[in-house]
């Protein structure tokens, strides 16, 4: 990988740093993301990249790694999955207190905890909006399924 490679680089970037095809892109992003989800779930205090231990890291990327060349892909390196993980965990962290916020302000339906707070907009706007609430149960799978914080950023 070059150098030049930026932790703000744009996807396109990171795309051709990794010498990924849009197909072999999509896949990682999707292998990342799964990862990264566990990674959160079960050490909740690893909110930044900096935090995460330099040997899970290297865990993390061989069992990254592992999948990709598995399935025919070509491996990434530790900066490729810094780019990736960071801003994974960024957006998870924007939705954990977006959530947060949610709850203090009041506005979290009562028993609907876990829900996301499109679902509650969407349940608050129902009675507005009758003739369309069909359509939009229907097209909502977070009415349907708990709130995952990787899945549904």
């Amino acid at each position: 990988m070059p150098s030049s490679f930026r932790l703000n680089a744009t996807v396109n970037e990171a795309r051709a740093a990794s010498g990924h095809t849009k197909e072999q892109w999509d896949r990682f992003y999707f292998i990342t993301k799964e990862e990264t989800r566990q990674l959160s779930e079960a050490h909740q205090d690893w909110t930044r990249w900096i935090l995460i231990p330099a040997n899970e890291k290297e865990r993390m990327l061989a069992r990254i790694n592992g999948r990709l060349t598995a399935e025919g892909i070509p491996a990434v390196d530790m900066d490729i999955l810094k780019w990736r993980v960071s801003q994974l965990l960024r957006d998870i962290q924007r939705r954990y207190a977006n959530n947060i916020e949610c709850l203090a302000e009041g506005s979290m339906i009562s028993g609907m905890g876990g829900s996301s707070s499109g679902t509650q907009t969407q349940t608050q706007a129902q009675p507005e909006a009758s003739v369309q609430s069909p359509q939009r149960t229907d097209s909502s799978p977070s009415e349907s399924r708990p709130y995952d914080p990787i899945r549904d950023v």
